[in-house]
């Protein structure tokens, strides 16, 4: 699973849209959290049964990995991640018996942990990665492929969406490369006429539904190793624009776990710098911000609708602000620095277990608690179960007339346009980067939590 030291690793899902974000990054330490070293362990034992051929309970209750450089006693294989590996195992075996019955006569190989190299054909050596697992038929003769599918494990419970994953495309590209590819080094022009069928999936057993792809046979997911290819090219983009020195970040979802967030340590100003321009605007219009707080505080009904929309486009603003003098205030009190009328003292406590998982649930097992009392799970969606292919269509319609019913949600307070104002927009070079993001997969249906799954 291990990515070494790729400069674009596939599975930083940050560089694609924030080519700063690199630069900022290189000034921390890469050091795997415990989440990722634990799941480290569920694609060594996955790895471990495709290349002995074994289900996963032959590893029950040994130790593997030892003296691996993340977590060198090892793990410890309990029935939990026996349980979660062996949701992949029966995934992949169904699908091997899918594509030798789709393909009479092909043969089928399955590879685990294998390189990916999408970037070579772009002419660079800092994007490439491993692949977790790759399904591929092949002409029993030519060796022609049939039909290609790359798919990423996930062993922690934070939803990873299926849809336009720059991860799995990544990956498909580096393995069909190739096949489309020309020349001796494999760059362009690539032809796309020379793969069959694609699928993309993510194996996600701590999450509902288990399984979820995108693929080439279903016409709604509208894939093909042409769009593949096409977002390829957009990916290649996105990487060259990482190469500048002064490449901007871009503020968004993105920056939850990138290194420079500030949030998790790091010096990056982004989000922050984004928030204070909403107060910079008001400044710049002339508006007493002081004085209309105090309004606002004092007399709110007297303030007018456009004031009402000015203020409350300074929150993020004016919050930014806050977060980061305590951010400041807690780092100098943690130096041993006074800052009056300030302490850092324990908040409120909670419950935690007291070993890790592995030994938690083993010995929460031994006191007759079923795993489903452990890992409590949750009833399918409407939206997921109207995906599910063992149903018909007759089904579908008497479950949605006998059992489901639409509610509307409730409504929220959101932040729209102005509609009475047109606004000329120059782009900026940040801008020109997020227009680059949002036209990457115009042409794939946007993202959605609900996908089918075999279970």
């Amino acid at each position: 699973m291990s990515e070494g030291h790729a400069r674009l690793g596939p599975s930083n899902k940050r560089w694609p849209v924030c080519p700063g974000s690199v630069r900022e990054e290189a000034n921390y330490p890469d050091i795997p959290g415990a989440a990722a070293i634990d799941g480290t362990g569920s694609h060594l034992l996955l790895e471990l049964c495709l290349q002995n051929n074994v289900q996963a309970h032959a590893y029950d209750q040994q130790i593997i990995g030892a003296n691996h450089s993340d977590n060198p006693n090892g793990w410890l294989v309990a029935p939990d991640r026996i349980e979660r590996v062996q949701m992949a195992l029966d995934y992949i075996k169904r699908r091997v018996n899918e594509l030798k019955s789709m393909f009479p006569g092909c043969n089928v190989m399955v590879e685990s942990e294998s390189t990916s190299d999408p970037g070579g054909a772009f002419g660079r050596d800092d994007w490439w990665g491993t692949c977790d697992i790759t399904i591929t038929a092949r002409h029993p003769m030519t060796g022609d492929i049939y039909f290609i599918e790359v798919a990423d494990y996930k062993d922690g419970r934070g939803y990873v969406s299926e849809k336009n994953n720059t991860q799995n495309i990544s990956y498909l590209f580096g393995k069909i490369r190739s096949h489309i590819a020309s020349g001796p080094d494999k760059v362009r022009p690539f032809n796309p006429a020379n793969i069959g069928g694609i699928r993309m999936t993510i194996i996600q057993p701590k999450t509902n539904p288990v399984v979820r792809y995108q693929c080439s046979t279903r016409q709604e997911d509208n894939v093909s190793s042409l769009t593949v290819i096409e977002a390829a090219e957009k990916l290649a983009h996105a990487a060259h624009l990482t190469d500048d020195d002064n490449a901007p970040v871009v503020p968004g979802k993105h920056c939850q776990w990138c290194k420079a967030n500030p949030k998790r340590g790091g010096h990056c100003t982004a989000i922050l710098d984004k928030s204070l321009q909403v107060v910079e605007k008001m400044n710049k219009s002339n508006l007493n911000l002081i004085d209309t707080f105090k309004t606002a505080v004092a007399d709110i009904k007297s303030l007018t609708e456009s004031q009402l929309s000015e203020i409350a486009d300074t929150e993020e603003g004016v919050q930014a602000i806050f977060d980061k003098v305590k951010s400041e205030i807690k780092e100098r009190i943690k130096q041993g620095i006074d800052v009056p009328g300030y302490a850092m003292v324990p908040g409120r406590g909670s419950r935690v277990w007291n070993e890790g998982e592995d030994e938690i649930v083993k010995k929460l097992k031994s006191r007759r608690l079923k795993l489903v009392d452990i890992y409590p799970k949750k009833l399918i969606s409407p939206a997921q179960l109207m995906k599910l292919e063992k149903l018909t269509e007759s089904q579908k319609k008497r479950i949605s007339e006998d059992l489901i019913s639409f509610k509307d949600g409730n409504l929220t307070l959101k932040k729209v346009s102005h509609k009475k104002e047109e606004k000329v927009v120059v782009q900026s070079p940040t801008d020109d980067v997020q227009s680059q993001v949002q036209l990457m997969f115009a042409d794939v249906p946007k993202p959605v939590t609900e996908e089918v799954s075999f279970f």
